[in-house]
């Protein structure tokens, strides 16, 4: 998870300001993992019927916005407030191990949105 971090963090740094690159790159991944979340607990309620279904406008808003703030407040904790540390530790990486790293980053972005929506769709929730 560090290593995407950077590689992501990495990306975005093209002529921007110094906080703006790791923020926007905690922020893709904490939306990616709400994405991920949602998809395995999508596949429980479906195929085991363990999950809760909120029956109001309320209900819903406030299923959504607890999970995204238990996993911003990790991310802010766990990678946010250590970019210094994690940059120290993978910035000595060689021009292949970059290259690979950015085609498991893609992948990982890539396979994250689609089987959220290929799982949503194919397994509404009832």
């Amino acid at each position: 998870m560090e290593y995407l971090f950077y590689r992501l963090w990495h990306l975005l740094i093209r002529n921007s300001e110094e906080d703006m690159p790791p923020f926007g790159s905690m922020m893709i991944f904490s939306m990616l993992f709400v994405f991920n979340i949602g998809t395995i607990e999508n596949l429980l309620n479906h195929f085991y019927n363990i999950g809760y279904t909120p029956k109001d406008k309320n209900g819903v808003i406030l299923y959504s916005l607890i999970p995204i703030f238990l996993i911003l407040i990790f991310n802010i904790f766990y990678l946010f407030r250590r970019r210094n540390k994690i940059k120290l530790k993978y910035e000595n990486e060689t021009k292949l191990q970059k290259i690979i790293g950015n085609i498991i980053l893609f992948t990982y972005v890539i396979l994250s949105i689609i089987i959220a929506f290929v799982v949503g769709n194919e397994y509404p929730i009832r």
